[in-house]
C-alpha cells in the first residue's frame, strides 16, 4: 500500500471513530492508530483531521452545491477530508483525489462517484476557499443552546469558531518576559500572543521553565481580581494542566492542587518540576473532598462542554451527539455547593467554565446567588484601559466567546468571583 493511501485511510478510521461513536482524538483507541506512525506523518494525520473537524460546516456547504443526495457516512466523511485537503490546505489535487480513491476501493465505497466529485471541486479550489459558513449550518442542539446570542455575537462565532488557536504565554515574572527570545505582543507585564508561528519545542524560554502555555482568556480570571485579599490556605480544585494555580504560585501564594485524574496529576507534576514550583497535590473527587478542611480561596474550573474551546477540540461539532448539558450542569452545580462547604468564613471562590452557553455560566451563578443568600458577585477589576479588554466584563463576569484580542485568536470563557459576606 503506498504511503499516502495508508495514511489517508487511518485518518478516515479516525474521523469515523469520532463522528460514529463519540471519540475525542485524544482517546486511546485513537491514539493506537497514530502512534505506529513516523513523527513526521503523525503531523499530517493531525494537520488533516484537525482541519476536516474545523472546516466541517465549510465542505458541507461546498458538498450541496456538487452532490444532490447526502452520501453515505462513510462516503461523507471520505468526502470531508479529501475536499478539506485540496480546497482549505492546499494540497496537491491529483495526490489527494488518486490516494483518496484508493482509499475508496479498500472501503468498498463507490469510488467512480468519489473521483468524480473531487475532479469537478479541484477545477473550482480557488472560489471554494471563500464558501461561507451561516449560524443555521451549526448543529440543532448547538442552536438550541445559544438562543440568548444576539446577531453581532452569533456574527463574531461565525468568523471565528475555525481558526487555529494563538499561542499566549504567561512567564513567571516580568524579567523572563523582557528576555524572551521571540517577538510577542504584550497582555499584561508578563504575558502575551506569540507573533509568529512557532512550534512549541523550539521555545528555549518554555523548556527551562521560564513560562507556560495559558491561553488568554484562561489568564484573564486571576490576572483581574485582588490577589492581595488572597489568604494562604488556598485550593484549585480541577487544577491540571495547572496555568491558574502557575498564576498564583508566580505570585508568591501558596495554592494546592488537586486533580481526579491520576494521568492529569502526572502532567501536574511534570509541569511543576519544570517550572520549579513547589506545592502540595492532592488527588480526589471534588465531591468527596473532606468537608472539615477550609479554604480562604477555592479556584473551581469546572467540567464543562469544552464549547469554548472548539478551535482547539473541534470535534465538539464534528461528532454526531452534542455535549451531555444535563450531567455537566448538574455536575457543576454540585461543585459549586462542595465549594461552600470547604470555605473558610469571608473566603472566596472563582467558578470558571470554558463554555459560553447559559446554563454553564450565567445561570449556574444567578442559582448559586438566589439559593446562598451569604454570597455576592465580587467584580473583576479590569487592569488595562483598553475598551475590548473592558469589554469582555459584562455585569461584573468575565464573558467572551470564540473571538479574537489583539488580532489573536482567544477562547470563550466564563469566570464569575464570588464572595461570602463579612
Amino acid at each position: 500500500m503506498k504511503k499516502g493511501v495508508g495514511l489517508r485511510l487511518d485518518v478516515h478510521k479516525i474521523l469515523y471513530n469520532i463522528y460514529r461513536f463519540n471519540k475525542i482524538l485524544e482517546s486511546k483507541s485513537i491514539k493506537k492508530i497514530i502512534i505506529k506512525h513516523k513523527k513526521i506523518d503523525i503531523a499530517f494525520i493531525y494537520n488533516v483531521c484537525m482541519g476536516t473537524m474545523r472546516y466541517n460546516f465549510h465542505v458541507e456547504n461546498v458538498i450541496k452545491k456538487y452532490v444532490d443526495k447526502r452520501p453515505k457516512v462513510k462516503e461523507y466523511i471520505l468526502l470531508k477530508s479529501a475536499i478539506t485537503q485540496i480546497v482549505f490546505l492546499d494540497f496537491k489535487d491529483y495526490a489527494v483525489v488518486d490516494s483518496t480513491v484508493e482509499v475508496a476501493k479498500k472501503l468498498k465505497i463507490h469510488h467512480g462517484f468519489i473521483n468524480a466529485c473531487l475532479k469537478k471541486i479541484a477545477k473550482k479550489k480557488k472560489e471554494l476557499k471563500d464558501i461561507s459558513v451561516k449560524f443555521h449550518n451549526l448543529p440543532y442542539w448547538f442552536r438550541d443552546k445559544t438562543k440568548n446570542l444576539n446577531s453581532y455575537e452569533r456574527k463574531t462565532l461565525i468568523e471565528n469558531f475555525f481558526d487555529k488557536p494563538s499561542l499566549h504565554i504567561v512567564f513567571k515574572n516580568k524579567k523572563n518576559f523582557l528576555n524572551f527570545e521571540y517577538d510577542i505582543i504584550g497582555t499584561s507585564s508578563k504575558s502575551g500572543f506569540l507573533k509568529e508561528e512557532i512550534k512549541i519545542n523550539e521555545l528555549k524560554s518554555l523548556k527551562y521553565g521560564l513560562c507556560w502555555i495559558q491561553d488568554f482568556s484562561s489568564f484573564f480570571p486571576i490576572n483581574n481580581i485582588n490577589i492581595k485579599n488572597i489568604k494562604e490556605k488556598n485550593i484549585d480544585l480541577c487544577a491540571a494542566p495547572g496555568g491558574k494555580s502557575f498564576q498564583i504560585l508566580s505570585l508568591n501564594k501558596n495554592i494546592i492542587m488537586n486533580d481526579k485524574s491520576k494521568n492529569r496529576i502526572e502532567l501536574i507534576k511534570e509541569n511543576l518540576d519544570r517550572l520549579k514550583f513547589k506545592t502540595e497535590i492532592f488527588n480526589y473527587d471534588v465531591l468527596k473532598l473532606e468537608s472539615k478542611e477550609k479554604y480562604d480561596f477555592i479556584i473551581l474550573d469546572a467540567p464543562c462542554s469544552a464549547l469554548g474551546t472548539i478551535r482547539k477540540n473541534p470535534e465538539i461539532f464534528f461528532k454526531k451527539k452534542g455535549p451531555e448539558f444535563d450531567y455537566l450542569c448538574n455536575l457543576q452545580s454540585k461543585m459549586l455547593e462542595k465549594s461552600v462547604n470547604l470555605l473558610s468564613e469571608n473566603g472566596s471562590i472563582l467558578y470558571m467554565v470554558c463554555s459560553f452557553i447559559d446554563c454553564e455560566s450565567t445561570n449556574q451563578i444567578s442559582k448559586f446567588l438566589s439559593k446562598n443568600k451569604n454570597f455576592y458577585l465580587e467584580k473583576f477589576i479590569t487592569k488595562k484601559d483598553d475598551n475590548d479588554y473592558n469589554s469582555m466584563i459584562k455585569n461584573g463576569m468575565m464573558f467572551t466567546l470564540p473571538s479574537k484580542y489583539m488580532g489573536f485568536n482567544i477562547d470563550g470563557y466564563f469566570a464569575a468571583h464570588l464572595k461570602m459576606k463579612v
